[in-house]
């Protein structure tokens, strides 16, 4: 019969401890991300009062039922202030905005934002 208590109580060897140097810490692209990201929420904030309003999501949603894309983007394009959009998908079941920071237009690569609404 085999004792595995034994075993329990084997160490494995000492591991050599390497101390890593880091460099400083720089904030400046996360609190430049964090600004930017920001402004996606009020982005978002006047989107979604927009589409909370009955008669302009009836519209878009009867623009999306006839896959009238030019119809879609230009109500969203219509929104007073709304200038973050940058992509829009629609099905039958739902509506998907890309909303990405003016940084990512311009070639920054710093923060995008998804809403992703369910309709049907």
């Amino acid at each position: 019969m085999n004792d595995y208590r034994r075993w329990a109580l084997h160490q494995c060897p000492p591991q050599a401890v390497f101390l890593r140097q880091f460099p400083p810490v720089d904030t400046t692209e996360l609190t430049e991300s964090v600004h930017q990201f920001e402004f996606l929420l009020k982005q978002s904030q006047l989107l979604l009062h927009q589409l909370g309003n009955r008669p302009f999501a009836k519209r878009l949603m009867e623009a999306a039922q006839k896959s009238d894309n030019l119809t879609v983007q230009h109500m969203i394009q219509s929104v007073p202030g709304l200038t973050a959009v940058n992509d829009i998908k629609f099905s039958p079941t739902g509506i998907v905005f890309q909303l990405a920071s003016p940084a990512i237009s311009v070639g920054g690569n710093c923060c995008a934002m998804s809403i992703v609404l369910k309709w049907g």
